[in-house]
């Protein structure tokens, strides 16, 4: 109790300082979603690089390297950063990402978005909530606990990478080559409440062919039963098939649960759709033309969730045999079938996890975690883990994004005792 008190007191009086290393985080301009964005390459090494440094200070052995391709850049800067403990004690490590989404318009931004500005309570930036504001919490807890205490018997060890936001392989590959530790701890926001589930996350594009043909011809064109001479709009035939995918998600809140994850987490969303005349692939269209030509190509990509005890091979089947159904209902899907694109894992909670948690003042029922994280990469080598940050979930992906100040000092606080109690 002597070194968890003393460990929390540090990071009360150092709360300037942990608002200082959030603000230093956010002055990376770590936009991995864009490839407008060129500064990423430069930006996410030199962030890694102050992350390692940091950690290097504490005496922490670090070992860095890069993965990639992505869909945006083809290299991603990542680290893996352990102090070996004095022996005797459990391993923990912290995973936690630096890339963030795309800043947006401006305009909508009150405050600047690499600036870290704390208005009423409230530090703003790109990443305060997804997720620096945790990954700046768990630093500087490290920072207290080795500060004021003695050597934990266990490693402490850090997993961070910059491509999580694409949906990259970087958190991935740490945990084929990196000793595994006795838990992870996802550092992403969930309010500080304790996360042992969280569903899976797939992306995938549906393409759709159709037959260009002059505007003015429209009226022969295809409609059910229709034979294709007046054109087929590809646009027109993708909507069938995104008006079938909302069944099949109703269909889903009907009848899947899980004893964790709220009802209906199951979802189809379609988040973007390319149409128009002249083709395309990947999703992009060969040329921009206009709508005085049927379009021959339409693609529409969606962003699916499913409950951790469903495999992904089954609800791809679902989904593809779904709109299979569909197509055979209508004379040119039946004989054109569209085309898929699947891109790519349940959490373990220990009890004795549960335990020392409880002892720092959280309660420690295990809950869903209502989005995805790397964690699922440990998860799938059945390694334990929780997802415990600061921010909502609320504040991810969305313009004046900010982090409580209150909230990221407790979390520093909760995880500086969790070291103590669980490192030993």
């Amino acid at each position: 109790m002597e070194r968890r008190s003393a460990v929390v007191e540090a990071v009360e009086a150092s709360q300037a300082g942990l608002h200082g290393l959030l603000r230093d985080l956010i002055g990376f301009r770590t936009e991995s979603q864009a490839k407008e964005a060129t500064h990423f390459p430069e930006e996410a090494r030199r962030c890694t690089d102050y992350v390692a440094a940091f950690l290097s200070e504490l005496g922490f052995e670090v070992e860095g390297w890069d993965v990639g391709p992505s869909a945006t850049f083809e290299a991603h800067p990542l680290l893996v950063a352990r102090l070996a403990g004095s022996g005797g004690g459990r391993s923990l490590a912290f995973n936690g990402h630096v890339d963030v989404v795309p800043v947006g318009d401006r305009s909508s931004w009150s405050e600047d978005p690499f600036g870290g500005a704390i208005v009423d309570g409230r530090l703003y930036g790109r990443g305060a909530t997804d997720m620096k504001g945790g990954i700046a919490a768990a630093m500087w807890a490290t920072k207290a606990a080795l500060e004021h205490g003695p050597r934990p018997r266990g490693d402490i060890v850090f997993h961070i990478v910059s491509d999580e936001e694409v949906v990259g392989n970087g958190t991935r590959e740490i945990v084929e080559r990196a000793a595994a530790c006795d838990v992870t701890l996802s550092l992403e926001p969930t309010e500080l409440r304790l996360c042992a589930a969280e569903g899976g996350l797939v992306h995938f594009r549906i393409e759709v062919e159709g037959v260009e043909a002059h505007a003015s011809t429209r009226y022969l064109s295809v409609h059910a039963g229709g034979n294709g001479e007046g054109g087929v709009n590809a646009v027109e035939k993708t909507v069938k098939i995104i008006v079938a995918l909302q069944e099949l998600e109703r269909q889903w809140a009907n009848t899947k649960s899980h004893q964790i994850l709220p009802p209906g987490f199951d979802t189809l969303s379609p988040g973007i759709i390319v149409g128009g005349p002249g083709g395309g692939a990947d999703g992009r269209l060969n040329l921009f033309s206009n709508a005085g030509t049927a379009p021959n190509y339409c693609s529409v990509e969606y962003n699916m969730w499913f409950y951790p005890d469903e495999s992904f091979d089954e609800v791809q089947a679902e989904v593809e045999d779904f709109v299979s159904a569909v197509c055979r209902t209508d004379p040119w899907l039946r004989e054109h079938p569209p085309s898929f694109t699947w891109k790519l894992g349940n959490i373990y909670f220990p009890p004795p996890l549960a335990d020392c948690l409880h002892e720092v003042g959280l309660d420690p029922t295990p809950q869903g975690f209502g989005a995805a994280t790397d964690l699922a990469w440990y998860g799938e080598r059945s390694l334990p883990g929780v997802v415990c940050g600061p921010g909502s979930l609320a504040q991810c992906h969305v313009a004046d994004e900010y982090v409580d100040t209150e909230q990221l000092v407790l979390a520093a606080k909760v995880y500086a005792q969790i070291l103590v109690e669980w490192c030993g």
